[in-house]
């Protein structure tokens, strides 16, 4: 700015007397703001841009061989949108994790609209939206102009390493738990810099964190993050402001040694047992280097980064290099960046939300995951948009080449975007591109491929797959039981009983394998040996229907029918309105000689599906046997109306 020179102080101008002073003519002066400088219209070039990139996603199936089947398609939990149902998400973990406000999400969907996959599909779309005029409003928060502030939530919206949290439906944890966590957030820095109603703000901030919990476990990282606020505010700390934050650790603590608990339950923290620290440091150096490298460049994708060795076996050169180029980035940041409170603030953020998932501590076999970045990648996008803010106002007559270099990363981003979500569709494409880009090191690609082969009858592809898994890991438990599932569905019983041994012999523990060898024995009429296996499966999991109606077959064979009509009524318990079960209680009750119980059953089954000819048959038989022939003649005519061959028919 030019300063006047003082003896212009000194120039005085005569006063006109009689007349008012000259005008000037011309036009006003307006404070015009740009569009750009309003957040409402920035938000809604975002969320279209959004939704541009992020479009194939509504076109995707369930990814039912990566958990999609578990969590959504075959989680009877999730059938029923009542108080049961509800007690059961909140108690009991699904696939070693405790997310219940998911699965209550996944509830609503189905009761709403059953196993629509664009609807789920839709909600993640929505969600991730959501979350992005979240992190618009944080960066707004953190002093970020409108225009930069827009920048950084760009980033965050259509990075390709996104892709794997909104396109997997499953990940709706990722989503729920980030919305929840940037509320809190929100709430928290409202709580630190309102002048009125804190109390409101600070336990408002508490009530959204326990949400994020319950979404997540991941979430037990935003006590540091407040801390963090605390630093970029930088407010005063007495006992006052530390004391505040003991509810937030304390919860913290709380849900983090649930997490642990429920791990070892199911059975994850086993590569603790395989691989030694020093290997594990190293995959946790490597995973957090290709994070940071990924968020510039995020090429060659996947949604499975196979680990690089065998147990005993040399690591490949770039995992020992790895910590290296750590040590290098904290030197660069302490001598160029430690006086930069926005710099310190974005690359903590990250590092504290992404440090709990470095698999150190192993939780599961991703060593290095796209989705472990949803939320961390929040930190870099505020650096982002806090440089170029920086640079733009020292290069002021530059600033429309650096924000038109900028827009052509985007662009290139959003392709990136719009193309991986395309290899999200289904089971064959998502792990096609796996088995491409890391062909012949995994057994994992394939067995998922074989399992999408299988649930699409497409099994002389699946037998190849799990072969070839098998032929890449001879230990692999699950592509053995898998392929013993297809010789199982061929009728050849001998390939798939010995599968299943070579399974069980290999220590592998779990309830799919007991009762898929259960079953085999309800085959070979061995009910004995059936319900052994299958009081092990239900032992593990107890929410899996099939596991009671094929013992319930067993007992049947043993002429137990009170211990078969009991597992039936259990498979009721978790799909309270199936006809078919109604009407097997009912043929069991007519097996005890118990007519009248019968009748009682058969009526629920024809109150459920009323154009289903052999139910009224079935009832029919039993109006018989009690001498009520006027009745079961007319459950006959009605039958033979539906198509049932009276003569032939039998309750079967």
């Amino acid at each position: 700015m030019t300063k006047i020179n003082d003896h212009s102080r000194k120039i005085r101008i005569p006063e006109r007397k009689g007349k008012p002073p000259a005008k000037a003519s011309g036009l006003p002066v307006k404070n015009t703001i740009r569009f750009y400088q309003k957040p409402v219209p920035v938000l809604i070039i975002i969320i279209i841009l959004t939704v541009i990139a992020f479009l194939p996603v509504l076109k995707n199936e369930f990814m039912i061989s990566w958990d999609d089947g578990v969590y959504i398609t075959d989680n009877t939990i999730i059938r029923n949108l009542n108080v049961n149902a509800i007690r059961l998400m909140f108690t009991t973990p699904v696939n070693a994790t405790y997310v219940p406000i998911p699965l209550l999400t996944f509830s609503i969907e189905y009761k709403l609209f059953g196993l629509n996959p664009v609807i789920y599909h839709l909600d993640n779309l929505i969600l991730h939206i959501l979350c992005v005029v979240l992190v618009f409003n944080v960066l707004r928060k953190l002093r970020l102009d409108v225009l930069y502030a827009a920048m950084g939530a760009l980033v965050f919206s259509i990075h390709p390493m996104h892709v794997e949290s909104v396109a997997w439906i499953t990940e709706r944890k990722d989503l729920l738990y980030s919305l929840f966590f940037l509320i809190s957030l929100l709430f928290y820095i409202y709580y630190c810099t309102k002048d009125t109603r804190k109390a409101g703000w600070f336990l408002l901030s508490i009530v959204f964190f326990i949400l994020s919990l319950f979404s997540k476990i991941q979430a037990v990282s935003l006590p540091l993050c407040i801390v963090l606020i605390d630093y970029f505010l930088n407010r005063r700390y007495n006992m006052r402001v530390i004391l505040e934050k003991g509810p937030f650790f304390l919860l913290s603590l709380l849900f983090g040694i649930a997490g642990i608990l429920i791990l070892q339950k199911g059975g994850v923290l086993k590569s603790n047992e395989i691989y030694s620290l020093t290997e594990r440091l190293l995959f946790g150096s490597y995973a957090l280097s290709a994070y940071i490298i990924k968020f510039f460049a995020p090429f060659h994708l996947s949604v499975l980064y196979p680990l690089p060795i065998a147990t005993g076996e040399l690591l490949p050169l770039k995992y020992y290099l790895s910590p290296f180029f750590l040590a290098g980035l904290v030197i660069i940041t302490i001598i160029k960046w430690r006086k930069s409170r926005p710099f310190l603030f974005g690359v903590l953020f990250f590092l504290f939300n992404i440090v709990f998932m470095l698999q150190i501590v192993s939780a599961g076999t991703a060593y290095l995951s796209d989705r472990f970045t949803y939320l961390p990648y929040l930190g870099f996008c505020f650096v982002t948009g806090r440089f170029i803010q920086d640079l733009s106002v020292r290069l002021k007559n530059k600033k429309t080449i650096i924000i038109f270099f900028f827009s052509l990363v985007l662009l290139l981003f959003m392709i990136l975007t719009h193309e991986r979500c395309k290899v999200w569709k289904n089971g064959e494409t998502l792990w096609s591109d796996v088995i491409d880009k890391y062909p012949n090191k995994n057994s994992r690609p394939y067995n998922n491929r074989a399992f999408y082969y299988r649930s699409m009858k497409i099994k002389d592809e699946g037998l190849h797959d799990y072969s070839m898994a098998i032929a890449l890991n001879n230990k692999d438990t699950v592509s053995l039981m898998n392929r013993g599932n297809i010789y199982f569905d061929r009728n050849m019983n001998d390939s798939a009983y010995h599968d299943y041994v070579c399974a069980l012999r290999l220590g592998y523990s779990n309830p799919l394998l007991y009762a898929n060898v259960g079953a085999l024995f309800v085959r070979k009429e061995m009910p004995d040996s059936a319900i052994l296996f299958l009081n092990k499966a239900i032992a593990h999991d107890s929410t899996q229907k099939y596991f009671y109606n094929n013992r319930s077959v067993a007992f049947e064979m043993l002429g137990k029918y009170d211990e078969a009509i009991a597992d039936m009524k259990k498979m009721l318990e978790l799909e309270p309105d199936n006809d078919n079960v109604f009407s097997f209680i009912g043929i069991d009750y007519q097996k005890k000689g118990d007519f009248s119980e019968s009748i009682r059953w058969f009526d629920k089954a024809i109150r459920v599906k009323p154009t289903e000819g052999k139910y009224w048959f079935m009832r029919s038989q039993s109006w018989l046997k009690i001498g009520e022939k006027a009745k079961a003649k007319e459950d006959a005519l009605k039958a033979s109306s539906l198509g049932v061959d009276v003569g032939k028919a039998d309750s079967k």
